[in-house]
């Protein structure tokens, strides 16, 4: 019974983290910080030195191991390395211009601005910015000596050395594990789909369980990657079809739960295969190497230049007011400008993100003062919580910010409640400080933010469209099989960018209605399993003879019929790279299909025409005028 008890646990963590990788974050996370908190803390109070001396290392390895993701061991030192002389400098630079404050704000400023320039230029300068903007401000608050930087520095090396041994010895990443962890995760979202009444509804955890594997698939790159990649589209595409014939009136249920079973089947014997465990260190078949040019081109669009300017005018009007109200803790304020800012798309997205900071400082800043006065008596006790408190945040901060938040501020009022701070007015000027920071945001993102929330929605529909279409291009040309599974993959990540920005309006659902897209959502996962299923039969050919030859001219019919629907609606809410894509394509699509055309492929382009026609039909045709007063973000104001 026990042992049942904890497969039920081990599979609902499975089913929550696909491939628990950030239960494995989360783990190293903890036990380096632990480990550099004991042995820095140690070396101070043995040597009677002040123990906020160990304050970066320890922040380091909180922060570091959440970045810190390649495979290859030169590439993980590397970033490791790279992690840390950016804290190094930072924390030193602003331990020199904390006796010039405004030169210490001015280079805060600076700091930030060049974080938010590059957070979308990969994990490795993320991880830079976050801890360049935290260090700058810690040396800024410790302001210390001449002789206690230079200590602080020594000690910060135990970080970067407990990163190295929690990471590569105690919890190592191990890239097999995590694949078939992985697989596994995808068999039990499937399972849901069998056995949940509502079978349709779990079809986007399944997707999003997919998409998972296939990053674990592209770290492994074993050699039978193709045929994992079509076990997984089998298995999207078996349970599809259970979830789409599971109405009450259709005979064929048991028919395809069989199917399905069959398939969770099939890819599950993956994960007990010997081959799979040997990566390959070759570079993946597709990658070219770049000159310098191509590299320092790619870098500069990947910069931000308009989010870094809006986090940064946010976070000099949140310094201007947090200085008023206290002039050594206004990083909080400021803080808050920067991480709701960062990945934000709209002011939809930066409402919600900043909604989710508040209402997790004040659920955490209430469990802080509850907590101090028990456990300051009890020093393992508060070791374990604050450890604890570690744990969670790593585990949420970068899927669920919310309970991310919350256990980061239990964190910070256990730490200052410890060092004998009054947890009353510190509490209270940690929600002033968080609060202004949400309002200087929510302003600076109603005036500065160009894009609204139907604005982002609409773009995003626009590249789910535009790779519908491809896909069906592919199908007409006879496309080889790795260029449909690929089509059908940038298909499904356009589907999950899609849902994420649709999410800060389905929580405002309550004063705020968008008919034009979440009306569809139901059709458009429909013709995304359509493509799922005309993808499987590109991969496995057709027949040649005369059958073949009717069911291209039927199959032609639907082409056209499709293509034509697709190219009203890109035009419609497709952006410029859209349109241009849809341009560059349009003279590739034949008039008829390819001769290897099957009739069940021909079914396939029926279903996903009747599909798309639905689509059609609801984005196209207008909203009535009683619905659309509750639409307060109309696309005309976001131009």
């Amino acid at each position: 019974m026990i042992a049942a008890a904890f497969s039920r646990i081990a599979d609902r963590l499975l089913v929550a983290d696909p491939g628990l990788v950030r239960l494995h974050t989360a783990l190293r996370v903890a036990l380096a910080c632990l480990l550099t908190g004991v042995v820095s803390i140690a070396w101070t109070v043995f040597r009677g030195q002040p123990i906020t001396l160990a304050a970066p290392g320890i922040l380091f390895a909180m922060v570091a191991p959440l970045f810190v993701r390649e495979t290859r061991r030169t590439a993980w030192f590397s970033t490791l390395f790279y992690l840390y002389l950016c804290a190094g400098v930072c924390f030193a630079t602003a331990s020199v211009l904390c006796r010039y404050p405004l030169a210490g704000d001015a280079g805060f400023l600076v700091v930030m601005f060049a974080g938010m320039l590059c957070q979308a230029c990969g994990s490795r300068a993320l991880g830079c910015a976050m801890l360049g903007v935290v260090c700058f401000y810690l040396g800024l608050y410790l302001h210390p000596s001449t002789t206690h930087l230079a200590q602080s520095l020594v000690l910060s090396a135990f970080g970067p050395l407990m990163v190295a041994l929690v990471g590569r010895v105690i919890v190592p990443m191990r890239t097999a594990a995590s694949f078939r962890l992985a697989v596994h995760t995808v068999t039990l979202r499937a399972s849901r789909v069998l056995h949940a009444p509502a079978a349709a509804a779990h079809l986007s955890a399944l997707n999003e369980a997919a998409l998972s594997l296939e990053e674990h698939l592209a770290l492994l790159n074993p050699s039978d990657a193709e045929t994992i990649r079509e076990r997984i589209v089998e298995v999207e595409v078996a349970a599809g079809q259970h979830a789409f014939a599971s109405g009450p009136a259709d005979g064929g249920v048991k028919a395809s739960a069989d199917v399905l079973r069959h398939a969770i089947a099939r890819l599950g014997e993956i994960a007990h295969r010997g081959d799979t465990r040997r990566a390959s260190s070759a570079p993946a078949s597709g990658a070219v190497a770049l000159t310098a040019a191509q590299r320092f081109a790619d870098l500069r669009s990947k910069l931000c230049w308009l989010p870094a300017t809006r986090a940064t005018t946010a976070a000099l009007l949140a310094m201007l007011i947090g200085h008023s109200l206290s002039p050594e803790r206004w990083f909080w304020a400021v803080i808050t400008t920067f991480v709701v800012f960062l990945g934000t798309r709209s002011r939809a997205d930066t409402v919600y993100r900043g909604a989710q900071r508040l209402v997790g400082t004040l659920a955490g800043a209430l469990v802080s003062v509850l907590l101090v006065a028990p456990l300051h008596d009890s020093p393992v006790l508060l070791v374990a919580a604050m450890a604890l408190c570690v744990f969670g945040w790593a585990y949420y901060i970068l899927s669920a910010y919310a309970p991310g938040v919350f256990f980061i501020t239990v964190l910070v009022g256990l730490v200052y409640g410890e060092l004998g701070f009054a947890m009353g007015p510190l509490v209270e000027l940690r929600i002033e400080e968080v609060l202004v920071g949400c309002l200087v945001s929510f302003a600076v993102a109603i005036l500065m933010m160009p894009l609204a929330a139907t604005r982002h929605v609409e773009a995003r529909l626009g590249a789910v469209l535009g790779a519908l279409r491809e896909v069906v291009r592919l199908a007409g040309s006879g496309a080889q099989a790795g260029d449909a599974v690929a089509a059908v993959r940038k298909l499904d990540r356009g589907w999950h960018d899609l849902r994420i920005a649709l999410r800060p309006l389905q929580t405002q659902r309550v004063v705020v209605w968008n008919p034009d897209v979440e009306l569809a959502t139901g059709a458009l996962l429909c013709c995304l399993h359509w493509a799922r299923v005309l993808s499987g039969f590109a991969r496995r050919g057709g027949l040649e003879d005369e059958t073949a030859l009717n069911a291209a001219e039927v199959g032609a019919a639907h082409v056209a019929s499709i293509v034509a629907r697709l190219d009203s609606l890109i035009a419609r809410y497709g952006d410029a790279a859209a349109g241009a894509a849809r341009g560059r394509s349009d003279q590739h699509v034949p008039v008829l299909p390819a001769v290897d055309f099957d009739v069940n492929q021909a079914s396939a382009l029926a279903q996903l025409d009747g599909a798309v026609a639905q689509l059609f039909d609801r984005l196209m045709q207008p909203v009535l005028d009683t619905r659309r007063v509750f639409n307060w973000a109309l696309r005309g104001r976001s131009v």
